[in-house]
């Protein structure tokens, strides 16, 4: 992931956040995401693969695409052409509404640069595992392109491991996400890590 915005957009006494990341090869995808109380309202999938083939492409109009695309949903936001739906209103105060992600591991997830993501997806009104729930894990911080992904079993247990490398920087997130399937199917959690240990592995805090 080359570029990415995160905003907090304030439309009377509600607050949405608008999320764009770009994804590189093979996907060559840029994506909008609207959250409100945790939930998705809104997603724009924009490809830029043939554009990535041609002369004019580079790093920095990519970037500007990005940008382009995060704040043209802003302003839909702010104008109201992206707003909250009835049902989505009332499934706000529905608690057991949903998905949720769970880290089985939250202590002990990274080790010595190694991260191990033991994780379980479960519906919110029974704790019944949800199977073939696809699970995304990868890092905020701008240098980072990787993603790792995974399905969940029938147990709803699925389990990433890769290297957390020595340039992820003090402040980046561990973005861990879950989507079965569905808009208001979806579920996040992040982990933030602190600075490195003397032995040059960062650490991580929730």
């Amino acid at each position: 992931m080359s570029s990415g915005f995160n905003s907090d957009v304030a439309v009377g006494s509600e607050v949405f956040h608008v999320q764009t990341e770009e994804y590189g090869e093979p996907q060559f995808n840029i994506v909008t995401l609207v959250y409100h109380g945790g939930r998705i309202l809104h997603r724009r999938n924009s490809s830029y693969s043939d554009f990535a083939a041609t002369p004019e492409y580079s790093e920095d109009a990519l970037g500007e695409r990005v940008e382009d695309q995060h704040r043209s949903v802003i302003e839909e936001v702010r104008t109201g052409i992206i707003s909250i739906p009835r049902s989505a209103q009332a499934a706000d105060t529905d608690e057991s509404h949903g998905i949720r992600v769970r880290l089985l591991n939250a202590n002990s997830w990274l080790a010595a640069g190694q991260a191990t993501l033991d994780l379980q997806v479960l519906r919110r009104s029974d704790d019944a595992p949800i199977r073939d729930a696809q699970i995304e894990a990868y890092l905020s911080g701008p240098l980072e392109k990787t993603h790792f992904k995974a399905r969940t079993g029938a147990d709803g247990l699925a389990q990433l491991r890769f290297a957390v490398p020595n340039t992820a920087s003090h402040g980046a997130e561990l973005v861990i996400r879950a989507d079965a399937g569905a808009s208001e199917a979806i579920d996040e959690i992040r982990f933030v890590l602190r600075a490195k240990s003397k032995s040059g592995a960062p650490k991580a805090e929730s």
